[in-house]
């Protein structure tokens, strides 16, 4: 019979209170059960080497390491590799290995005479997992480029060894145009913390290269460009935000200053954890106003750093604390031919125990080519020409001298003009290793101003010069041109060539690498005063220079050059030549192609062979608060 709806009524109310009954024997339930703890948080360890350019063996001698009274140098692929694999080790959680630019480009011949293909293998060897761009990686324009990322992405295999890496750049437009296999952004899981590494070219990279280098690609804000993917970032999950970037510090003494903390300290809070920097050469570190933590290593691998994040991973995943050490990575220097690490019986944490056997045979065949073509000996010099603490770039050098010199005599022509970014190396360089043990050769140590051997080598005076020295020392591959110059032009040259030098020149500071060296002019000019340079460096170009700190200039006799149209035959290189490190005012499509600047030197050397740079009368540039 079916029911009235009073009876279904009541039926349904009755069910109704069942109901809630058993909620009631439920919530209570819930209410007593406990909240699922967070997850615990995540140590993590970031390894990473500055401004590296390709530097497979070791920078240099040191007499102060323990375990190096001697024979012993700073860095080198094959050792910073087992450094590494010892961090990692060491470390109870994941670590993250990476860099930030200039891995290769203006790189010693055991990379650069072999289309900087050792130098990337060797980072795939190394571990690293990412990498930016910085400008030396653009040397050789945009299809070499392409060609090394290529090369670091690869699969593994017998050409390919070491494990794939990749680069990532946040603010390039028309990247798409001129590379692939480039992300804004990577995306790393470390022990269940979600990690992202954005990259930042530095803005001023396309003046630093040669015009057209980039292609059509631009080089856009960085500020903003990181803190649109850091937003992204975050929003995609990102428990930290780490950028490496191809900015560096200016000074960090008294105060730090340059391109790094100005980028660090512009970031809006609560976005980005670490700001990692690359380029200047200089180590330091800091935190900004806004919370991020900062720092650059020495360049070259004379030190590396290793940042500590703890990372917490619930959805509101923060770094609740973060902190960096810089390690030095002092190794044994190769004994023979460079094809065996040095045998040790020394206690574990001696430096003749940190080589990785598996680079060093990787690089072996290079180094049989290498030795064909450049260790013949073309001379000798009474002491090393210096170049540490990138001297040429602030004020009159030896070596500055040397190779303006020789552009300038070779071809008969009034004035010599180099830029001090171009010279690479001291002068034999410890960086290059000829087979031949037998030979003298040494660095100069500036800040302990002394002499110090080259391991495995001669110790007596002088010391041999190797063709190989040379191409360490000019490593663009750049060619010398003659032109004509007008006395305006060459007024202007110098101006843009002494436009960044701070007021602590030569004390401290660096006038960035457009700084002259010269030959055949002298010249004045006044640090304290302003620039007369001004202008848009980058596209679109209006940087145009009048004299302002240049006060004077004249032939060597002393005649003086006035800012006319008269006109004076030059030797120069033409990148320097084609509007190159902001000379706009050379960039007239004037001059006669020669040759290499390499094979320049190299000819000047053979026809001098017996060097003394404590003899080189250093009175070409004049520096002063002038009266």
């Amino acid at each position: 019979m079916p029911l009235s709806v009073s009876s279904r009524s009541s039926r349904r109310g009755s069910l109704v209170l069942a109901l809630f009954a058993v909620a009631g024997l439920i919530v209570p339930g819930v209410a007593l059960a406990k909240k699922a703890p967070p997850p615990p948080p995540v140590n993590i360890q970031i390894l990473n080497v500055s401004d590296w350019h390709s530097n497979l063996d070791p920078q240099g001698s040191t007499i102060t390491a323990p375990g190096c009274a001697s024979g012993c140098g700073i860095g080198s692929a094959w050792g910073i590799s087992d450094y590494w694999q010892g961090d990692r080790a060491a470390f109870p959680g994941p670590t993250l290995t990476l860099t930030a630019g200039d891995d290769f480009g203006a790189s010693p011949p055991l990379a650069s005479f072999f289309n900087e293909e050792p130098g990337v293998k060797a980072e795939r060897m190394m571990g690293i997992q990412v990498n930016t761009f910085g400008n030396h990686n653009f040397d050789k324009g945009v299809v070499h480029l392409q060609s090394m990322i290529d090369l670091a992405g690869a699969p593994t295999d017998a050409a390919h060894p070491g494990k794939p890496f990749r680069y990532v750049a946040a603010n390039l437009a028309n990247l798409t145009g001129n590379l692939t296999g480039v992300d804004p952004v990577a995306y790393f899981n470390l022990g269940g913390a979600t990690v992202a590494v954005i990259g930042i070219v530095n803005e001023d990279a396309p003046t630093l290269v040669a015009p057209g280098a980039f292609g059509t690609i631009v080089v856009t804000d960085g500020v903003a460009a990181a803190t649109n993917y850091a937003k992204i970032a975050r929003k995609n999950g990102a428990n930290a935000v780490i950028v490496i970037t191809h900015k560096g510090f200016a000074t960090v003494t008294p105060t730090q200053t340059g391109a790094l903390v100005d980028f660090a300290s512009a970031l809006p809070v609560g976005l980005v954890d670490v700001v990692m920097g690359d380029h200047t050469n200089i180590q330091g570190s800091g935190t900004a106003a806004n919370g991020v933590l900062y720092h650059e290593n020495l360049s070259f691998g004379n030190s590396y750093a290793k940042t500590f994040l703890t990372v917490e991973t619930d959805k509101h995943g923060t770094t609740t604390a973060k902190s960096v050490q810089f390690a030095s990575p002092t190794v044994k220097a190769l004994q023979s031919n460079g094809t065996v690490c040095p045998a040790s019986t020394a206690p574990a944490s001696d430096p003749a125990n940190y080589c990785d056997q598996a680079i060093l045979d990787m690089l072996a065949p290079y180094r049989v080519q290498l030795s064909a073509a450049l260790d013949g000996v073309i001379g000798t010099t009474t002491r090393p020409f210096d170049r540490g603490g990138n001297l040429e770039r602030r004020q009159e050098v030896p070596l500055g001298d040397l190779v303006a010199d020789s552009m300038r005599e070779t071809y008969g022509v009034q004035i010599g003009y180099m830029t001090g970014g171009g010279i690479r190396s001291q002068f034999p360089a410890c960086t290059y290793s000829p087979n031949n043990h037998l030979l003298n050769r040494a660095n100069w140590d500036a800040a302990h101003a002394t002499i110090i051997t080259c391991g495995g080598y001669g110790t007596g005076t002088p010391y041999d010069l190797v063709k190989g020295d040379v191409y360490s020392v000019l490593t663009f591959g750049n060619n010398v041109l003659t032109r004509t110059v007008t006395g305006i032009q060459l007024w202007q040259s110098l101006e843009n060539g002494v436009s960044l030098c701070p007021s602590t020149i030569p004390a401290s500071g660096t006038c960035a690498g457009r700084f002259p060296q010269v030959s055949g002019i002298k010249f004045t000019f006044d640090k304290t005063l302003a620039t007369g340079c001004s202008g848009s460096e980058t596209a679109p170009i209006t940087w145009h220079c009048v004299p302002s700190r240049v006060t004077s200039v004249s032939l060597s006799d002393g005649t003086p050059i006035p800012y006319t149209a008269a006109t004076y035959t030059m030797a120069i290189t033409d990148f320097t030549n084609a509007g190159g490190d902001s000379y706009t005012m050379l960039a007239d499509g004037q001059g006669t192609s020669r040759d290499r600047d390499s094979n320049v030197l190299l000819g000047y050397v053979a026809a001098h062979p017996n060097l003394d740079p404590t003899t080189m009368t250093l009175d070409r540039i004049t520096i002063c608060p002038c009266p």
